[in-house]
């Protein structure tokens, strides 16, 4: 399956290219070998791909991932580029770019995986499930859909906890035009708005930017109260077409 040229680097070549000095080895390998150790403990089959450094999951997913520099960034953040693609429901993979925290590189790797698990990871694989929750459901072009809310990450001082489907209310009427036929479509979201008023943030659906989700994700956090220096919400969501509406095998 065609993954993107960033992540087609063979272990030699990532090994020549990285700063050991700074790196506890090469850091895109020891975050593969830390994914890899976490998915193995929580009981998922998952082998090295015989030529790049990918993770092949249930002998289907592809895991990619790869640091990529910030600049002005803070010396304990680390940021990674994750590429999670399946051969058949999408292939150009779903891209994801997560933030590691940490006061050392390891500590800083083991955050940005953590990070990846629980909210890209954790939501594709509930994806492939056959279960959902027939109050989420909907149709769009006679076809019933299962959206699958991933955990609603929150960050700052909040007074109350926005509900797990804040943000899907605010654009559940706005996306559904946009789903394609494919088995499986995607949503990432994240705003956040500072002391000062500053609010920014961005709707990512199928990879490609949405701006009328944007929008109305920055007008509902012009309302926020800010407590403290800032506040942000961040979701990850798919949309499995019901199994009843899959097209026909050839006969």
């Amino acid at each position: 399956m065609g993954l993107f040229d960033l992540f087609r680097k063979k272990q030699t070549a990532l090994n020549q290219a990285e700063n050991n000095a700074y790196r506890p080895v090469n850091t895109n390998a020891y975050i593969i070998e830390v994914l890899k150790a976490k998915l193995i403990l929580a009981g998922y089959k998952v082998e090295r791909h015989p030529q790049y450094l990918t993770l092949i999951v249930n002998s289907e997913l592809e895991i990619s991932a790869a640091v990529f520099d910030t600049p002005g960034a803070h010396p304990y953040v680390i940021q990674v580029m994750f590429l999670t693609a399946h051969p058949l429901h999408f292939p150009k993979g779903i891209v994801e770019n997560l933030a590691g925290i940490g006061e050392t590189p390891e500590k800083r790797v083991e955050a940005a995986v953590d990070n990846y698990l629980t909210t890209i990871y954790q939501t594709v694989m509930d994806g492939f499930t056959d279960t959902h929750d027939p109050g989420f459901d909907f149709p769009e072009n006679e076809v019933l859909w299962h959206p699958k809310l991933g955990n609603l990450s929150t960050q700052g001082q909040w007074e109350n906890l926005p509900q797990e489907d804040h943000l899907y209310k605010i654009i559940k009427e706005k996306f559904k035009p946009m789903l394609t036929a494919d088995k499986f479509n995607w949503l990432k979201i994240y705003v956040s708005k500072s002391a000062a008023g500053n609010v920014i943030g961005e709707c990512v659906f199928n990879n490609q930017l949405w701006p009328e989700g944007t929008e109305a994700i920055l007008a509902d956090a012009n309302l926020w109260q800010v407590k403290g220096e800032f506040m942000a919400l961040k979701q990850f969501i798919m949309f499995r077409r019901c199994d009843k509406y899959d097209p026909l095998p050839p006969v």
